[in-house]
């Protein structure tokens, strides 16, 4: 997780905010304390055991919802085993998330929080319910229960139609500009910067001409001309990337023949081919329970020269995507009167960066609907931060501190864990 290139003073967060108060307001199920308090989704979920354990066909029943509708005809026609498998592969895949995550943590914090093995041993619905209602020690009660709402988790993840629909709706996307921008190149050609931290500790200073001691970056950019509105939009885009978020693969600084890149390496990477992980935590991190809520499930990033070109390609994405009226949540750091929405609760004040979500129109069996996408513009300063280790808007220290504040105590919480075993790091 860390590379000894990274400051690790960009990775602190500097907050009067104590960073185990956590609100599990939108995920109850977390909370420590969920089977000591009373409340009416307790007792809800210790009725629904009391059920299933009393009666197989009703357990059969109740797995059966969860996969289909009340009443449908798989719901009445499919059997227990093969339910029990079917929620047992949820199961596995929320052991997968927590052990990837645990990988994350500097490595003598792990042994810590590692779950029980009668808990990653469980694989069905019915014994863990049990092990969170009357598991002999809070620890187990709490793993037992932490297991099953993650599982529950990643299967409502599944039945979101914006993500089953979403490498359809990146296609779709990619048509627009294919047809509205990318058709309109004239030339590609190869850039490799040489970039590195100004004394100041904030500027980029950047080449084409790298030095030694630079880090690298090689950009493939493409040189479009378009008729926009009477006039000629001539723009170099020197980066270009659409992604679903189920299918994103995170980037990693390496060391790479010698010389300091960056890279693009596998996260959870043993759960199923297009993961819901980086979805999951972020619902988990942001206090969202409804997957329709996350805006970038579809998200594109540009890279260009600077602010004037960035006024271009935003002119040219206009004209192939939709109307101004269409963006919604806009940030814009990089005026100088920053506008718009905030940043990132844990982004440094460093960051510069335009984005929004754009709403796009398309048609399902003739009926037009919307999807949104998340569109990132930086110019080639703004970007360079992001990718160098030593400056506070670095990618990766963000990543790392939105891990180690926002998900971390939420999923390993000081009242079942202790603190002891993260504050020598943090």
């Amino acid at each position: 997780m860390y590379q000894s290139w990274i400051d690790v003073t960009k990775i602190n967060h500097q907050s009067e905010q104590d960073m185990w108060a956590v609100d599990y307001t939108a995920h109850p199920l977390l909370d420590p304390g969920f089977t000591r308090r009373p409340s009416r989704l307790q007792t809800l979920t210790r009725l629904a055991y009391r059920r299933v354990l009393k009666d197989d066909e009703i357990y059969r029943r109740e797995l059966a919802r969860l996969f289909y509708p009340l009443g449908s005809a798989q719901a009445e026609g499919i059997g227990t085993r093969e339910l029990q498998a079917m929620a047992a592969e949820y199961l596995v895949e929320a052991d997968i998330y927590l052990a990837s995550t645990i990988e994350l943590l500097p490595h003598d914090c792990r042994d810590a929080v590692l779950p029980l093995p009668v808990v990653t041993s469980c694989k069905d619905v019915r014994d863990l319910m049990g092990l969170s209602f009357y598991g002999e020690s809070e620890r187990l009660r709490y793993e037992a229960r932490r297991k099953l709402y993650l599982a529950q988790m990643l299967l409502q993840i599944d039945h979101t139609r914006l993500i089953q629909e979403g490498p359809n709706h990146r296609t779709n996307f990619e048509n627009l500009l294919n047809e509205g921008l990318w058709k309109f190149t004239k030339q590609i050609h190869d850039i490799t910067i040489g970039f590195h931290l100004d004394p100041d500790g904030d500027r980029i200073r950047y080449s084409t001409r790298p030095e030694p001691g630079d880090q690298r970056w090689d950009f493939r950019s493409t040189f479009i001309e378009k008729p926009v509105g009477g006039r000629t939009l001539a723009l170099d885009v020197l980066y270009y990337n659409c992604r679903f978020k189920r299918a994103v693969t995170p980037i990693s600084f390496e060391v790479v023949d010698g010389a300091r890149r960056v890279v693009e390496s596998v996260r959870w990477g043993d759960m199923r081919q297009e993961t819901s992980g980086s979805i999951l935590s972020k619902m988990i991190r942001k206090g969202i329970n409804n997957p329709d809520e996350i805006g970038d499930i579809i998200g594109a990033m540009f890279i260009v020269n600077d602010n004037e070109a960035l006024n271009d390609l935003l002119g040219l994405l206009d004209s192939c995507i939709g109307t101004p009226l269409g963006w919604r949540n806009v940030t814009d750091t990089l005026n100088e009167a920053p506008a718009g929405a905030e940043l990132n609760t844990f982004s440094s004040k460093s960051f510069k960066v335009f984005k929004g979500d754009v709403d796009i129109l398309c048609e399902d069996g003739g009926r037009p609907y919307r999807y949104p996408v998340e569109i990132q513009i930086f110019t080639l300063e703004s970007y360079l931060r992001t990718v160098c280790g030593a400056h506070d808007a670095s990618h990766l220290a963000l990543k790392l501190r939105q891990f180690l504040y926002g998900l971390v105590p939420r999923i390993f919480p000081r009242e079942i864990y202790g603190s002891d075993w993260l504050t020598s790091f943090i």
